[in-house]
């Protein structure tokens, strides 16, 4: 049904153009003829151009065919134009062979001496009034279709090209925010386990057991969203709050967490693991070289098409020559990637506050369609 509909509409169309491009040159020949003095109906003039147009319209998908068959920017050029220039006046002789033919039955207008001196209104008067008027507009005609086709054959490649190039860069960028999300999980891991491995040492069973099945629900929900680079920031706070009680474990009473989130943020969809590391800096490069109390503060909030999550811990102070795309550290280097990778409009700042560092991640609030194409 819906291809019968498609034909439908293209026969529309072409007898359309057909009728628009006859009444245009039946315009034209009924001027030239009232200039000669030759009286014609304006009807005779459209049913000559609609007679060879009538032809065009079959012969012009053959031309079509020649053009991809003879391509124009094919390695041999001048072999393709040699064809074409032959196959030009071999159509354009049938074209004007049969147009005349159907001339000769149907319109048959006055041509005498006003057209070409000489002749009378014979065949041979007819044929040579059609090769003298009608031979080069064919030819031009043909060149057109070819260029036509051409045009659309290269430009459906480009597209098509275009389509499969942003198809290849979306599957690149995907797999390497896959990549470095992938990374970070052993490493998050490995500080985990030194962690429990440490209650184990110091005969902390029971806490350790616990940890484990910390551990574990963390894992899970890891393997959960691994097919996933983005996930909802309320879930990213559940996985972190599951990180934390396994730090609380390991420095105790010396270590004070305070949350601030705006609800409106936890809704957003942000990298999966990105705020991770910079917490496991928090506590590598801040809070582990502290002796007394010690403060992790996580904020986050919405800010217009935005989420500004902040990490703030009192440990000491960054270097004065200190700047992110310099580090050596592996956490850092992986969120800046992931972030390059996956939009420009995301970024991470440190900076010293009045005591302690603060890591700031300004990310962009990404649609469930950015999730789906990774």
């Amino acid at each position: 049904m819906l291809s019968a509909m498609q034909s439908g509409r293209r026969f529309a169309v072409l007898a359309a153009a057909i009728t628009i491009l006859s009444a245009i040159m039946a315009a034209q020949v009924y001027a030239a003829y009232r200039l000669r003095g030759l009286k014609i109906a304006f009807a005779g003039a459209f049913a000559l151009e609609l007679t060879l147009w009538e032809v065009w319209a079959v012969a012009g998908p053959l031309v079509w065919k020649l053009e991809a068959r003879w391509p124009l920017d094919a390695p041999n050029r001048r072999a393709s134009l040699a064809r074409h220039a032959a196959a030009a006046v071999a159509v354009t002789v049938v074209v004007l062979a049969v147009a005349l033919g159907l001339y000769l039955g149907l319109v048959r207008l006055p041509i005498g001496e006003r057209w070409l001196p000489g002749l009378d209104r014979s065949l041979t008067a007819t044929m040579s009034f059609y090769v003298t008027a009608y031979f080069y507009v064919e030819l031009l005609i043909y060149a057109g279709i070819v260029a036509a086709a051409y045009a659309v054959r290269t430009t459906t490649l480009l597209r098509t090209r275009e389509r499969e190039a942003l198809q290849l860069q979306t599957e690149l960028t995907g797999a390497k925010l896959t990549a470095l999300r992938m990374q970070l999980q052993p490493h998050f891991l490995f500080n985990t386990l030194h962690t429990i491995g440490s209650l184990i040492l110091q005969r902390q069973n029971d806490r350790a057991t616990q940890l484990l099945a910390e551990l574990g629900e963390l894992l899970r929900a890891t393997l959960a969203h691994r097919d996933t680079d983005l996930s909802r920031f309320q879930d990213e706070l559940a996985s972190l709050r599951r990180y934390l009680r396994i730090e609380e474990a390991r420095f105790g009473d010396r270590l004070r967490i305070e949350w601030d989130i705006d609800p409106a943020a936890e809704t957003a969809l942000v990298p999966a693991f990105i705020m991770q590391p910079l917490v496991e800096n928090a506590f590598r490069h801040g809070i582990a070289h502290r002796t007394d109390d010690s403060l992790l503060r996580i904020s986050a909030a919405a800010e217009g098409g935005k989420v500004r999550v902040t990490i703030y811990n009192d440990g000491p102070p960054l270097p004065e020559a200190f700047a992110i795309d310099n580090v050596r550290g592996y956490g850092l280097k992986n969120v800046t990637d992931r972030l390059r990778t996956r939009d420009p409009a995301g970024r991470l700042e440190l900076t010293n506050g009045v005591s302690g560092v603060r890591a700031t991640l300004v990310l962009p609030r990404w649609s469930e369609d950015a999730n789906a194409r990774q």
